[in-house]
């Protein structure tokens, strides 16, 4: 074969690859088959690479998301639970009377929940009864900024005040606790709270005040005869028989079987010289202490006051008992005044002493009273004579000590208000 006829064969063998490439492609175009060039290859390679690293890459991401999640959300968790852990075991031992734990785990719970606000109080409080009271006050304080009216955390530095006997700061957080903020019976909450108050000013000394604090917590205090006779209690200790009596007369009209309150009604109302009260209320109270069953001592006391009181009726020189009566009383208490001078004179051999003396001779110019009519008529010599017996009753106990029976009961009426 010549060199031109390869030459036209070479060339038909190309025309024919050129044309079934261009048959192969209209077909595929045709079937809707897109062929790949190759120049076209190199590029959707990078691109399926690329993308398959993408969602690789994402899928790492939302793994690793959803780890971390799990993981704090864990990590929280645990935090919450030790921290109430904690808490429980602080309160526990608080409760225990175990202070010096309770700060450890109070600590330690906050260490894992800082805005525990309960917690903090807590551990203050803990603070306070392991005398450390500097850091408990600092963190009343702390949190009194914030609250400045919450009545809780001003009586908690009123208490705290009044350990380290600061007295003034612990008044002023007393009564800014009885005008704060309380949650619940916030009623009941400043009531004990003027109780507290007045105990401390009584125990200050400050009695006037005291007795302004009790009037204050008396105007809100519940209509209840135990809360009644706790008022007249702490009125007789800040010195004020008169209120602790219309408190006890309170008790008595909410609970007119109530013993304790009769009693101590009783009482008051003979120390203020009102004895035909006084054996009234004793009278009844004694009645009333057989069903409850009080102690032996309790009977006992009751029964010689009540007796006490009875006595003093017949011996009571008051100018407003009827004249027949008042005579009567003059004429059986002074034999009882007469023998208690001659009884304290004979002590000192016929060397008196100048008040007994002026007394001598008093009961010297006595004549014996046989005329009961004539002394009726006389309210002057009813006077001299009384006067003449309850002096004798003040000087004898000076000169020759205390006297008792009946000298003691003329003692009692010439010392009584009335």
């Amino acid at each position: 074969m010549s060199q031109y006829d390869k030459l036209v064969t070479g060339h038909s063998s190309a025309v024919f690859v050129l044309f079934e490439k261009d048959t192969i492609e209209t077909q595929a175009n045709s079937a809707g088959i897109a062929t790949v060039r190759p120049g076209l290859r190199p590029r959707r390679k990078i691109f399926l690479r690329d993308s398959v690293t993408f969602l690789v890459l994402l899928l790492a991401t939302v793994a690793l998301y959803a780890i971390t999640s799990f993981l704090f959300r864990s990590f929280s968790t645990r935090r919450i639970e030790l921290g109430r852990e904690f808490a429980l075991s602080g309160q526990k031992a608080l409760r225990n009377g175990d202070p010096t734990s309770a700060i450890q785990d109070l600590r330690a719970s906050l260490e894992y929940a800082p805005d525990e606000t309960g917690n903090r109080l807590l551990l203050a409080e803990a603070l306070a009864r392991a005398n450390h009271l500097e850091e408990a006050r600092s963190y009343f304080l702390g949190m009194l900024d914030a609250q400045p009216a919450d009545g809780f955390l001003n009586l908690q530095l009123a208490r705290l005040a009044r350990q380290q006997k600061e007295a003034n700061p612990a008044v002023d957080y007393y009564r800014a606790a009885a005008v704060g903020n309380w949650t619940g019976d916030s009623i009941r909450r400043r009531f004990h709270v003027q109780l507290e108050l007045a105990d401390y000013l009584i125990e200050l000394g400050r009695l006037p005040s005291a007795q302004a604090e009790l009037l204050i917590a008396a105007a809100d205090a519940p209509e209840d005869a135990t809360v009644a006779t706790t008022l007249g209690e702490r009125f007789e200790r800040a010195g004020d028989p008169s209120d602790a009596l219309h408190s006890y007369q309170k008790a008595i009209k909410l609970n007119p079987e109530d013993a304790d309150a009769l009693y101590k009604a009783g009482r008051v109302a003979y120390q203020m010289g009102e004895f035909s009260e006084a054996a009234r209320l004793l009278s009844t109270a004694r009645r009333e202490s057989s069903a409850e069953k009080l102690s032996e001592e309790n009977v006992r006391e009751e029964e010689t006051l009540l007796e006490s009181a009875r006595r003093i009726q017949d011996l009571t020189l008051s100018s407003e008992l009827p004249a027949r009566d008042r005579v009567e009383h003059l004429l059986r208490a002074l034999p009882i005044a007469r023998a208690r001078f001659q009884g304290c004179a004979a002590r000192f051999n016929g060397l008196l002493p100048n008040d007994l003396q002026g007394l001598d001779r008093d009961w010297s110019s006595v004549q014996k009273v046989e005329d009961r009519k004539a002394l009726l008529q006389d309210d002057s010599q009813q006077d001299a004579l009384m006067k003449l017996i309850f002096e004798t009753e003040e000087v004898t106990s000076r000169v020759c000590g205390e006297p008792s029976g009946d000298d003691a009961l003329l003692l009692q009426l010439a010392n009584a208000p009335h």
